[in-house]
């Protein structure tokens, strides 16, 4: 039952760290597409400069985040730094793995599937942004 808990726990963040870039090209670079409105702001709702409506008095609390895509850009940023720092400890831990194994053949061989599976991890963090530009770029060219 631990094991199945594990494999799709795993799978869950799998599907987070590959579907985040995609949400994020899909919705485009803004651009005047939404209904109504004659100024053209990123929705397209008219008379407002910058992200705020004009003369509401309301202040946005994302600083210059104003649309969908630079939202989930803001996201994926602050998922890619954190595990960054998760990789680095990894790395650290698996280090210690080794020393730690002292030639015992069955501990190096775990040392061994950590490192490589931490391996793995950074290739999926480094490529989820990477991902995610592409997408975004081809998507901004149509």
């Amino acid at each position: 039952m631990t094991t199945l808990f594990k494999m799709y726990k795993g799978a869950a963040a799998s599907v987070v760290v590959f579907m985040l870039p995609l949400m994020v090209a899909a919705q485009g670079s803004g651009g005047s597409t939404g209904s109504g409105g004659t100024s053209g702001g990123p929705t397209g709702s008219g008379g407002a400069s910058g992200c705020g409506a004009a003369g509401t008095g309301l202040k946005n609390p994302l600083n210059n985040i104003c649309t969908l895509p630079q939202f989930l850009n803001a996201i994926l940023d602050a998922v890619v730094q954190l595990g960054t720092i998760v990789l680095i400890l990894a790395l650290v831990y698996v280090g210690f793995q080794f020393v730690a194994a002292q030639g015992n053949e069955e501990k190096i061989r775990s040392a061994r599937s950590a490192l490589m599976w931490t391996v793995i991890g950074g290739l999926v963090l480094l490529g989820a942004k990477a991902i995610g530009l592409v997408i975004e770029g081809t998507v901004s060219a149509l």
